[in-house]
């Protein structure tokens, strides 16, 4: 008895086996959907979830003001600022927000230490420090002073990296596809990525100059407001912008085969 899956033929002294397509040039097999890289669950598109990573982040970002608004109009009190919100009933909001937005800035782009994966992995830990170490409270203690200075050096830094990634990052990011087709999104991410630094420059500035109409009219928690919700469209614009991937696309379409786990062709039994 000879097992099928070592056939060979012998043509002019040769042996010629089904391992010459190992030779086979890799874009042909990406064209195919046979790139390893690609085997994955029936249904699943990596790519597709890597965008809607982004995406989500946005939306997070884009909610969470939102919520913390109307909670202040149902409840007739508007705060300060979004850090305020912490000691009101939608405190939970806040934190768990600020966390979803951490965690997946962290995920999304920490295998790599380029200069835009630091800078993402940096805004998620800001993110982060921004949901444990709270805003000083009224009557606050020495160390609830101290936690909040933290709080606002990492606030700080977490908007600014956030202008940066979309000023600087996503316009380089850009696929060439977009680049071609739809000029119009770096401008997009520019000028989302120059609101967010606009508005962290006018926070101290308008304080100073108009001390008085900067606390009674809430431009603090407006100027946040902005830079939340730049970030937020910046982010789900990156998300559902970038054009799909064609070869991810078809291998998460087709059925699963029995190279989908092994990404080599099932042996048949052995025949006598």
């Amino acid at each position: 008895m000879r097992p099928v899956g070592v056939r060979s033929a012998k043509k002019k002294g040769t042996i010629v086996s089904q391992n010459t397509t190992r030779s086979e040039n890799p874009a042909q097999k990406t064209a195919r959907g046979e790139n390893p890289a690609l085997k994955t669950a029936w249904g699943e598109n990596p790519a597709l979830s890597y965008r809607n990573l982004r995406a989500i982040i946005g939306y997070v970002g884009l909610t969470l003001p939102a919520v913390l608004l109307l909670d202040g109009l149902v409840d007739g009190h508007i705060e300060s600022s979004i850090s305020a919100y912490y000691y009101t009933k939608v405190g939970n909001v806040f934190t768990g927000s600020l966390c979803v937005i951490g965690v997946f800035l962290l995920a999304y782009r920490l295998t790599s230490w380029a200069i835009d994966n630091i800078a993402t992995t940096l805004a998620g830990i800001s993110a982060l420090g921004v949901a444990f170490f709270h805003a000083a409270p009224k009557n606050a203690t020495l160390s609830q002073l101290r936690l909040a200075d933290v709080h606002l050096t990492c606030a700080t830094a977490l908007f600014i990296l956030l202008g940066a990634i979309s000023l600087f990052i996503f316009p380089l990011d850009m696929s060439e596809d977009e680049k071609l087709n739809q000029k119009w999104r770096d401008k997009c991410y520019m000028g989302l990525g120059a609101l967010i630094w606009l508005s962290i420059i006018l926070m101290p500035t308008l304080n100073a100059v108009a001390g008085s109409f900067y606390d009674d009219n809430h431009i603090f928690f407006i100027l946040e407001t902005i830079c939340v919700m730049a970030f937020a469209v910046s982010f789900i614009l990156k998300g559902h912008g970038q054009p799909s991937t064609p070869g991810f696309d078809k291998a998460a379409a087709e059925q699963p085969s029995s190279t989908a786990n092994t990404g080599t062709p099932r042996q048949p039994a052995p025949q006598p």
